[in-house]
């Protein structure tokens, strides 16, 4: 029987269903070379990798750390160290910082002109020599979170990515939910505690093998310098100018009864305030700090004032504390020997706000004749400290 109607429609159905079967294989056969590829793709890629929660859930840290002993066991070998620390997601941790050894002798160097008016003396604002320029160093590692609620650190490259001929690891006790969750907290274990003249120091790997103190806070703020809050609004802003800052420090000095050396733990910060109505800080004429001459204070000698100047340095974070004992100008208007330089590092929490520092002490004692370091080690302080707003739970030493 014949397939072909008078008007040809049947030959054209007979050669469409064809036309159409053969796209079909074409297609399937397209579709499963497509799998087949995809199959691969996954077989070659391995299984999906796990992520390693951040510490807190927070990514970027302002820390500090050190090594601080008595002069009997480290000859006076005590260095400090102020940095920022970058968590990854990966597992991964990289920190880039400054550091100061005091076998090096430091020295201070004029950061800006604090001409402040009022009571507070016209004078240089100084911090440690090397803070003004770029980090000294650098390290990468990884990161973990231990069985008992530690936070492991451990350093295996230097900056450049050179093998370090041993990593080393840092212990962390990690505190959550500050300031409403906007802040994550890091300390070495015995880094708080009661003010005292002898700390107990830790063996090494308590904390960790090659320092034995460290503190940090971090959020989710950016590290640059677009999230540092100006010293107008430390002075100026309601929500930091009644804020009392305080904190721990931990510190490598002289016992002053027995001269002896000793590691030590003090108060920083006070019940003072930066925008006190009767005696408020104030702003700096032309540099970005500010002065305060603090009255009836601890100062040794007939007059009791201390002098305090903090600044603004560099980018990032940074800021730059100094203070002194009016008395030892000897009625000049500046004292430009033995005053405490104090590098700084801001923290800032997750919604841009300020909360506080994290710093390290790197004093040298210096010649009054030369103002240059007469090797009186005994006389040096170094250490760090914390000094941040109530919201961080600062645990203040009784």
């Amino acid at each position: 029987m014949s397939n072909k109607r008078p008007d040809g429609r049947r030959t054209v159905e007979v050669e469409l269903t064809s036309v159409l079967s053969s796209v079909v294989r074409r297609s399937v056969a397209a579709l499963a070379a497509v799998a087949a590829l995809l199959a691969a793709s996954v077989v070659t890629a391995g299984p999906a990798r796990a992520l390693t929660p951040l510490p807190g859930g927070k990514a970027n840290w302002v820390v500090s750390v050190g090594h601080m002993d008595l002069a009997t066991k480290n000859n006076f070998r005590n260095w400090v160290r102020l940095g920022y620390y970058a968590f990854k997601d990966d597992g991964t941790v990289t920190t880039n910082y400054w550091t100061w050894n005091q076998r090096d002798q430091p020295r201070r160097v004029d950061a800006m002109t604090a001409n402040c008016g009022g009571a507070v003396p016209t004078c240089a604002v100084r911090t440690v020599d090397g803070f003004a320029g770029d980090p000294t160093g650098g390290y990468r590692g990884t990161f973990a979170h231990a069985a008992d609620g530690r936070l492991a650190v451990t350093w295996t490259h230097d900056a450049a990515g050179t093998a370090l001929g041993r990593p080393v690891t840092e212990n962390w006790n990690l505190t959550t939910g500050l300031a409403g969750g906007r802040v994550a907290k890091i300390a070495s274990p015995t880094f708080h505690g009661p003010v005292t003249d002898y700390v107990t120091v830790p063996e090494p790997g308590a904390f960790s093998a090659y320092a034995n103190f460290g503190v940090g806070y971090g959020s989710n703020a950016p590290l640059d310098r677009t999230s540092r809050a100006s010293m107008s609004q430390l002075v100026q802003d309601p929500r930091y100018n009644a804020e009392p800052y305080r904190g721990d420090f931990v510190v490598a000095k002289k016992q002053k009864v027995t001269n002896a050396s000793i590691v030590a733990r003090e108060k920083t910060g006070g019940d003072w305030t930066f925008g006190a109505a009767a005696d408020p800080w104030r702003l700096c004429d032309g540099s970005p700090c500010m002065g305060w001459l603090q009255q009836n204070t601890s100062c040794q000698g007939v007059d009791k004032d201390r002098v305090r100047y903090i600044g603004e340095i560099g980018g990032g974070r940074r800021n730059t504390e100094e203070y002194w004992c009016q008395d030892l100008a000897q009625q000049q208007p500046c004292y430009l020997y033995n005053s405490h330089p104090r590098p700084m590092l801001q923290v800032i929490d997750d919604a841009g706000e300020f909360q506080g520092w994290v710093g390290v002490e790197a004093f040298a004692h210096v010649a009054t004749s030369t103002g240059l370091p007469d090797g009186k080690w005994i006389d040096d302080y170094w250490g760090i400290f914390d000094m941040v707003s109530n919201d961080l739970q600062p645990r203040l030493p009784s």
